[in-house]
């Protein structure tokens, strides 16, 4: 997805930077050129101020958006959700977070394969997109905080560099 939108803003740095904005935070965009976080309408204005950059690109980066059918597509149904990372504490959740080589196979199922043989329970799995995400990370939020002694079984696992235990 992302090379499709670097390929399509190619020319437009800051369009381009508008679509990344929209896609990580999950913001839909519709055919009235009006951008949503699920049904609530988020101003233009407020985008284009929290960027930096003129209302106006905004606004044409969702019509070059509604113009291509695959954009439009994915732009169309972009959900935001909750993401539990930083509030768990407060929840009195555990929290892992794994740094590992994107193309590796099999993180999601080594980790929680490891986390169910304690007998926690998974309450999110959040895995950034490599493309784009300069830094990369798999989440994973439990029922309760993970015991220190699972940091090294998680980093046997083929293609992890760090893990982090909250």
């Amino acid at each position: 997805m992302w090379k499709d939108i670097e390929q399509h803003f190619k020319s437009s740095p800051k369009r381009r930077e508008v679509a990344s904005l929209l896609l990580m935070l999950g913001l839909s965009c519709n055919d009235e050129l009006k951008v949503f976080c699920q049904d609530i309408e988020v101003p233009v204005k407020k985008i284009a101020d929290t960027l930096g950059i003129d209302r106006r690109v905004i606004t044409e980066t969702v019509r070059d958006i509604m113009a291509d059918e695959k954009l439009r597509g994915v732009f169309s149904e972009l959900k935001p959700r909750a993401f539990l990372r930083d509030a768990a504490s407060a929840l009195d959740l555990g929290v892992v977070e794994i740094e590992a080589v994107p193309e590796t196979v099999g993180i999601v199922a080594g980790v929680s394969s490891i986390i169910a043989s304690e007998g926690l329970s998974i309450r999110q799995v959040v895995a950034d997109d490599p493309d784009l995400f300069p830094s990369p990370k798999l989440t994973i939020v439990t029922d309760r905080k993970m015991p220190p002694y699972l940091l090294e079984k998680i980093l046997k696992i083929h293609g992890v560099r760090k893990v982090s235990i909250y």
